[in-house]
């Protein structure tokens, strides 16, 4: 049986959505498929249930923010304490004195935004629904159907839970699966790992030997104890070495709006481990963050929690990327927005190169930067588009750029560009200006003015040495409220 569809869109996370939505508000008929039993991907179902500070972030994320806020289903964030060597993790807690949106919007000077995953999930589906968008869950994608002559996709197989199949039609596909099965299915040409410094001239691009990826996080949820309840302290898991050096309890630390807490251990799985493991990775390193609570509760102070849920999947930061039409790399990041002469930015960030502690990681030095609409553009095909971290980007690029907002964002331009242009885009000059005119009619921010609180006339920056002060109480108590 066939079905089908202006616009399929394949992975309902962040820029899966950001897709989905753009387009069926723009009047095309959207079919969004996802693999799991929800939207949001890694927001969501990974556990990562916070957006960290970065500019460009408007539109789509700042319409979600404002229908969680009044529901207290979401809150701006403080820092309430650093990483130190005795105290192997930084806190960030709800900050009850702002709720504009604007001040997440710089990683100097901005906040992180926490959120209840549940909450997310229903009001990303709701938004879909008003824009008409067809959504089916427990949908995989399984193979694609290629004419090579006109170089487009004409269907993809899909099935769903029960085990059967479906082929579904399209003038247009995006494919935002994170580690693009459709475009990699398709034939186009990808890239793992690091490229070494011959790839595009990247200033801190090295020949070092084998694979490296950036970590992976088991997160979960902790919760306080009520003041009748005892110390549970959780037992060490078997299948885990009780070596400590092994297992080091670095973690970011999120304050939900209840007053729980977001626990994301940053190096109790390397991404490549992540990846050769396949579906075994989730067990081990939710095994492995149980032992992470546990040195926590035992050596670091958090008896007074305990553990409530670990989240379903495993947060995988970097695994396959699309070589296309453009590859964002380290000297875009460097040069900033102001410096680039791409005229085809769609949206622009400001976050650090940062690997986790598996490759060196720094801030970005000249502000945001821009992000071009070729980087979702295959070289081989004319009707697909990747809007998800496995876009075009280099290993160092993507370090930066692959924040779930920054996602959104270039799902939304995505989207846009399929339901602007009905046949196969020609990508001139001319159609560019008529997609950066739709993306800021819809609110996207295309100048720093209009996306970054460091440069926003009407709204003075959080200083940051407030930001990062912090509660000098927690260095021996986290077990404040």
């Amino acid at each position: 049986m066939t079905e089908s569809a202006d616009l399929i869109v394949v992975g309902a996370g962040s820029g899966g959505f950001g897709a989905a939505c753009a387009a069926a508000r723009l009047g095309s008929k959207v079919l969004l498929v996802e693999a799991g039993e929800g939207v949001g991907g890694t927001s969501t179902w990974a556990g990562v249930n916070n957006w960290e500070p970065v500019a460009g972030a408007t539109s789509l994320p700042a319409e979600l923010y404002a229908a969680l806020l009044p529901m207290r289903d979401t809150s701006l964030q403080r820092r309430r304490c650093a990483y130190h060597p005795d105290r192997p993790w930084g806190w960030y807690d709800r900050d009850p004195d702002n709720t504009d949106y604007r001040y997440s919007l710089s990683r100097y000077s901005g906040m992180p935004i926490t959120f209840e995953p549940q909450a997310l999930d229903q009001a990303m589906c709701t938004m879909l629904a008003q824009a008409g968008c067809e959504l089916r869950l427990r949908t995989r994608f399984v193979d694609v159907e290629i004419d090579q002559v006109s170089r487009r996709i004409r269907a993809i197989i899909v099935e769903d839970s029960d085990g059967q199949r479906q082929r579904l039609e399209a003038d247009r596909f995006i494919d935002a699966t994170a580690d693009i099965h459709l475009a990699r299915s398709a034939g186009c040409e990808s890239r793992l790992g690091p490229e070494n410094p011959t790839a595009y001239g990247e200033p801190s691009a090295t020949d070092a030997e084998g694979l490296v990826l950036n970590n992976a996080s088991p997160c979960y949820r902790i919760t306080p104890l009520k003041k009748c309840e005892g110390a549970v302290i959780e037992p060490w898991p078997d299948q885990v070495d009780r070596s400590i050096d092994d297992l080091r309890p670095v973690t970011s630390i999120r304050t939900y709006p209840n007053g729980d807490l977001n626990m994301n251990p940053l190096h109790l799985m390397t991404g490549a481990e992540a990846l050769e493991l396949g579906t075994d990775a989730h067990d081990l390193a939710f095994q492995r963050a149980r032992g992470h609570w546990h040195l926590l509760q035992t050596r670091h102070g958090f008896d007074k929690w305990r553990l409530q849920w670990m989240s379903p999947v495993l947060g995988i930061r970097e695994t396959h990327r699309l070589v296309g039409q453009y590859v964002l790399c380290e000297q875009d990041l460097d040069a900033g927005l102001a410096n680039q002469d791409h005229e085809d930015i769609v949206t622009f960030a400001d976050h650090a190169i940062d690997f986790h502690g598996s490759r060196p990681s720094r801030p970005v030095p000249n502000g945001p930067y821009g992000v071009p609409f070729r980087c979702l553009l295959p070289k081989e095909l004319d009707n697909l588009l990747v809007a998800c971290r496995g876009a075009s980007f280099s290993s160092i690029g993507a370090s930066s750029c692959r924040l779930s907002r920054t996602m959104m964002m270039l799902g939304q331009a995505a989207g846009t560009a399929a339901a602007l242009f009905e046949a196969d885009v020609p990508w001139g000059d001319a159609n560019m200006e008529r997609l950066r005119r739709q993306l800021a009619t819809d609110g996207v921010a295309l100048s720093l003015e209009e996306g970054w609180l460091d440069a926003m006339p009407d709204l003075d920056p959080i200083d940051p040495e407030l930001v990062d002060a912090g509660d000098p109480r927690l260095a021996t108590d986290p077990a404040l409220p």
